[in-house]
């Protein structure tokens, strides 16, 4: 069993994490330098891959393709034994959850409550590491507007690693919370805004009923017009 708390890797390693992964199905390419790992099993590399996601966005994409198409080439016991010596376990939550939407899979959403039980989430932490200047516009807007995907497991980011190769029009998700955190961001902005102005910022994060009510009930909005053509303002606060 390999040491898999030993995260981060050395930039050095990176190259041969991609490689090990390519000779399992991965869609990647890399090189076999040294590294301290040795010759992981499969499940090991997936758990491995999962917390190097953290330093290497990359690869968060790479895991969820290879969970989506090929999961039923690993040993769920054998994965969720190496996930018990991970440091950051939550990660491979991550990865699942995209993965179980592109793939559709009730199988496949079986493995991942297997491998995943007693699993506990992170605690609010950023899932990439350094990529964001801290207490930064972006990293706000990370922290107040994080799909669902990731807050379940107690991480916060916006990225959403389903590569167009998969063929699949999933989409992560906006909780209420941070859909209502983006709508008060795009009402903030000069002038007034539409649905179709709201529906094109959720980019097929929420569904068309879910963003009508999100305008009808948003206490900051103030509407004007008719059903089809209307138009939405920031509610004017009092003062004194």
């Amino acid at each position: 069993m390999i040491k898999l708390g030993a995260v981060p890797l050395e930039a050095r390693e990176i190259p041969r994490l991609y490689a090990e992964l390519d000779a399992i199905g991965a869609r990647v390419e890399g090189r076999h330098v040294p590294w301290r790992f040795g010759k992981p099993l499969p499940e090991e590399l997936l758990v491995l891959a999962a917390q190097s996601s953290r330093q290497e966005p990359r690869l968060l994409w790479a895991l969820v393709e290879l969970l989506a198409r090929h999961y039923d080439r690993f040993d769920p016991l054998k994965l969720r034994r190496a996930l018990a010596g991970a440091r950051w376990p939550a990660t491979l939550g991550v990865a699942f959850e995209f993965a179980r939407l592109v793939a559709g899979s009730a199988e496949l959403d079986d493995v991942a409550a297997f491998v995943l039980a007693g699993v506990r989430p992170a605690a609010n932490e950023r899932f990439f590491l350094g990529t964001r200047a801290f207490a930064g516009a972006l990293a706000r807007r990370d922290s107040e507007e994080s799909l669902a995907e990731y807050l379940r497991w107690g991480f916060v980011s916006r990225e959403e690693p389903i590569a167009k190769e998969l063929g699949s029009d999933a989409h992560g998700t906006l909780a209420r919370p941070q859909r209502m955190n983006m709508l008060q961001r795009i009402a903030e902005r000069p002038g007034e805004f539409t649905l179709g102005d709201y529906l094109e910022a959720l980019r097929g994060r929420a569904s068309r009923r879910q963003a009508t009510r999100d305008l009808a009930t948003a206490p900051f909005l103030v509407r004007t017009g008719t059903t089809r053509g209307a138009r939405y303002r920031l509610r004017a606060r009092l003062v004194g």
